[in-house]
């Protein structure tokens, strides 16, 4: 052997095989690959390097090209790495800010305001994090900040704009930024990036499946189906009715259903609330330039106000809504909702058709049912399945490929054809049961006649309701209303059955004739203090006669 050979001779070798050798007598085998990647991974994480490398992925600068770390660049169709032009990069600085009144805002957070002095590391940081491979000295970024925030005769695009402080939601449009006379409004909305993909085919699959399995009736799941398509198919446009999940046991796959369409139409197009506040509140507005949204746990008080402000923002596009800090303007929004709740919704109207409820029963609910198990099992899978963007794009083409029935209107339900078993069962509660629990007090005590300023106190006895309820509740048990006067008083406002016929300050029946003065306090005034409240004493004031001075019979 040469001196040279023996120079280049390596131990490495001779080492590989005296550890292969221990192995094979320690453990009686040699280790497999994933073994041997696991012992890696676990000296890998005693080390310093690895702790740092674990905080920067924590942080969100995976990619960001520190001194001496690999990073990831973007490639071409070819495979070469894309080094984007000095243009380039203005373009996409630019399409993410835009300016007003001296501050600047990244464009999905508006509520944040930026200082020209903390725009530059922001920026720097931003390009270095998407294209590391881009080289941005001093010199040149002080151009491009002068570029972009000090060229006002830029064409668009190349440099932040100016914000109008308007923002609206045009779904299906990809752009940012929509110019207004000089100025710039925002589309909220983004395109999910699962649609940027080709799935391998376009294909319902385990979706189907979990439906047929929470839904008792093929026809509700259709009528999902079709509403679901139509929203897909339709996102610049808003149908005029929601879809209400009703189960009165937990655990029955209501929220996995709702995560699954929040996915459709992208995370940051969707709201999730907890009850129906947040969507009617006085600031609103940036729930409404949303467009799924979500209420679970709904629940509202019969004839509240609240149930008739979602019903019109469900039917009607435009409203009024504001933000914090913002001044209230018109909105013209394009939400769809899905609503849940473990309440039955009584307190909606009988033949609603703003609402098409379902009713989620199944033996797989989580407190014990029989097929728990394997609705456990199916969860899981819908899950999943639908975490992997190339699966939730062949949905999506399914869903866009989807024909609605010959019975669907997105605008009106059509609740005599398409009505669920629920709905029926809401439907044959009415009357109302308040209602009936009046008429059953008028009758007991035979009142014939309410003036209104008591109406209200008789009605909230038998369940809490807004001022105007009282006159649907009469109205619906055949009363009438009108002016009356009585009492040697002005003329006021009062409910009377018609059988009463009250005319000139008196009731008149086809058994007795009476006054309205003596039958408010004959007859209404002690059914009033039964229930927890008196009344005003309603006879004319009368004075007693002058005596005469020699009157005396003497």
């Amino acid at each position: 052997m040469g001196e040279k050979e023996k120079t280049n001779f390596s131990l490495t070798g001779i080492e590989d095989d005296l550890i292969k050798a221990a192995v094979q007598e320690t453990i009686g085998r040699e280790h497999t690959e994933e073994e041997l990647e696991l012992l890696g991974l676990e000296a890998a994480e005693n080390s310093p390097e690895f702790a740092i490398l674990e905080q920067r992925q924590k942080q969100g600068l995976w990619n960001y090209p520190f001194d001496g770390s690999e990073v990831f660049s973007p490639l071409d169709e070819n495979g070469d790495e894309i080094i984007p032009t000095d243009i380039e990069i203005l373009r996409f600085v630019a399409a993410k800010f835009v300016k007003r009144e001296m501050n600047f805002f990244e464009i999905t957070k508006l509520e944040k305001p930026i200082t020209k002095f903390d725009l530059q590391p922001i920026v720097f940081t931003l390009i270095r994090s998407t294209f590391p491979k881009y080289e941005l000295p001093k010199e040149k970024l002080k151009s491009l900040m002068d570029a972009l925030t000090s060229n006002p005769t830029a064409e668009p695009g190349l440099s932040i704009p100016v914000w109008n402080g308007k923002t609206m939601t045009e779904p299906g449009n990809t752009e940012s930024l929509i110019f207004d006379n000089g100025q710039f409004t925002i589309n909220l909305w983004q395109e999910p990036s699962y649609r940027k993909l080709t799935p391998r085919d376009n294909s319902l699959g385990v979706f189907e499946e979990f439906l047929t399995f929470i839904f008792k009736n093929p026809a509700e799941k259709e009528v999902f189906l079709d509403w679901l398509s139509w929203c897909l198919q339709n996102e610049t446009d808003k149908p005029s009715w929601a879809i209400f999940l009703f189960s009165e046991k937990h655990g029955t796959g209501k929220s996995t259903l709702a995560s699954v369409v929040k996915k459709l139409f992208g995370e940051e197009n969707a709201s999730e609330q907890q009850g129906i506040k947040p969507i009617i509140s006085r600031f609103n507005k940036p729930i409404l330039h949303k467009k799924l949204i979500y209420a679970e746990e709904v629940k509202v008080a019969q004839n509240s106000d609240d149930g008739n402000k979602l019903k019109t923002l469900i039917s009607e596009r435009q409203t009024m809504a504001e933000s914090k800090g913002k001044d209230i303007e018109p909105v013209d929004h394009r939400c769809c909702f899905i609503l849940t709740t473990n309440h039955k919704p009584i307190w909606l109207e009988p033949g609603d058709r703003r609402f098409y409820i379902i009713h989620v029963d199944h033996e797989g609910f989580a407190a014990g049912g029989a097929k728990y198990e394997e609705f456990v099992a199916l969860v899981q899978r819908v899950k999943q399945t639908y975490d992997r963007p190339i699966d939730l794009a062949s949905l999506y083409g399914a869903l866009k490929e989807r024909k609605q029935s010959a019975i669907f209107d997105p605008y009106s339900l059509n609740v005599n054809k398409v009505a669920t078993d629920i709905m029926k069962e809401i439907n044959a509660l009415s009357p109302d049961i308040v209602e009936e629990m009046l008429e059953e007090f008028l009758r007991e005590h035979g009142i014939l006649f309410v003036p209104v300023r008591y109406a209200n106190k008789v009605v909230e006895f038998f369940a809490h309701r807004n001022p105007n309820a009282s006159k649907y509740s009469f109205d619906r048990l055949g009363w009438k209303k009108k002016k009356f006067a009585w009492g040697g008083k002005g003329p006021a406002w009062a409910f009377y059955d018609p059988q009463s016929n009250p005319e000139k300050g008196r009731l008149q029946t086809k058994n007795f004739v009476e006054t309205i003065e003596n039958h408010l306090n004959r007859t209404l005034g002690p059914a009033l203090n039964e229930i927890g409240f008196g009344i005003n004493f309603e006879m004319m004031e009368r004075k007693a006669p002058k005596t005469q001075e020699n009157d005396a019979p003497f």
